[in-house]
């Protein structure tokens, strides 16, 4: 076989293996689901969810929030701190002790980072303001699930929903380093492993504290840097969970002081990485006994390496990848039938 022959035949095959390759590696790159956002006057819900609200010091449920206020009457949020502004929000909250309300959707995973960004508010709250945003990872329920019939109905204690796996919850208190301050406690973030099995016996480990000792559950005041932030200010949460080395970290920052409190943490020992498989998550806020706000939500997005669908990105590109090659071998044999005459 001619040289030139040779070189088209391998040019070809490195083609396809290229494109193949390419194709694949697309398909794995991170994917970011936008959950909620009402940025700017949008008003857009991404994904099926459902709202738990909680009120009352025993946590008794409430469907009276969350609560959406969109264009039309936002203003009445807004009001409730002297402040004239007709963007939407999804309060999770009241400006009242003793309350916290979340939202809670299901996404399919399949291994890698996983990363929840929210970016909220508020418009009226005490001084300083407590107990600041939740989020919640790798929850499997086998008692509720994303569906309407379960909308303010979820199986939970204490806003700890059921769910017979552990399962993470993160919170930004900003509480921490102001009106909080204890030895060994450094920042504004707790971290707990929840058991909830049978949603009426939670349980938050690790128990005693490993930074605060006996009295304490999990890792509180945990991470470096404090900040307090105003009535309308925008917040940003982001959460970050990596499975190959069993590491959690977050970042709170304010979008409008540039003011930012974060945190690394090693779970190696404490909690082992999910397998892929659906799970649900959820994002949510909390007020206390002295402390509170009126926290509401303007965005939330979930970035995770979940596959595009076959009939999405990877489709086209094998396809063009096989039409392309087809045609290059077309031609390869021609020219070797015209060079044997």
């Amino acid at each position: 076989m001619p040289t030139k022959h040779r070189l088209i035949i391998t040019v070809s095959v490195i083609l396809l293996v290229v494109l193949i390759v390419g194709a694949v590696t697309k398909a794995q790159q991170p994917y970011t689901q936008v959950i909620l956002n009402l940025l700017n006057g949008q008003q857009y819900f991404g994904v099926p969810h459902v709202y738990q609200g909680v009120g009352g010091y025993y946590g008794s449920p409430t469907s009276q929030w969350p609560v959406y206020y969109g264009p039309s009457n936002a203003s009445s949020y807004w009001s409730q701190g002297g402040i004239s502004s007709d963007q939407p929000v999804l309060e999770l909250t009241p400006a009242q002790t003793w309350s916290a309300g979340t939202m809670f959707w299901s996404e399919t995973y399949s291994g890698g980072v996983v990363k929840i960004t929210i970016i909220g508010t508020f418009s009226n709250g005490s001084s300083p303001v407590a107990h600041g945003f939740i989020i919640y990872l790798f929850l499997e329920p086998t008692m509720w699930g994303i569906s309407p019939n379960y909308n303010y109905s979820i199986v939970f204690e204490g806003l700890l929903p059921q769910s017979p796996t552990p399962y993470i919850v993160v919170e930004w208190d900003p509480a921490w380093q102001f009106s909080y301050k204890q030895s060994g406690a450094t920042g504004q973030w707790i971290v707990g492993l929840v058991t909830n099995s049978n949603g009426n016996n939670s349980s938050v480990g690790p128990s005693p504290s490993p930074n605060l000792g006996q009295g304490y559950r999990g890792w509180v005041g945990i991470g470096t840097g404090a900040f307090q932030p105003k009535p309308d200010e925008w917040i940003n949460v982001t959460v970050t969970y990596d499975p190959s080395t069993n590491i959690l970290s977050g970042v709170a920052y304010d979008m409008n002081t540039g003011q930012s409190a974060s945190f690394t943490l090693n779970l190696n020992g404490y909690y082992k990485p999910p397998s892929n498989g659906t799970y649900v998550f959820g994002v949510g806020a909390v007020t206390g006994e002295h402390f509170y706000a009126d926290w509401a939500l303007l965005y939330v997005a979930m970035t995770t390496s979940i596959k595009p669908t076959p009939s999405a990105l990877p489709t086209w590109i094998i396809a063009a990848s096989v039409i392309v090659v087809v045609v290059v071998l077309i031609v390869a044999l021609l020219m070797i039938k015209r060079g044997k005459r």
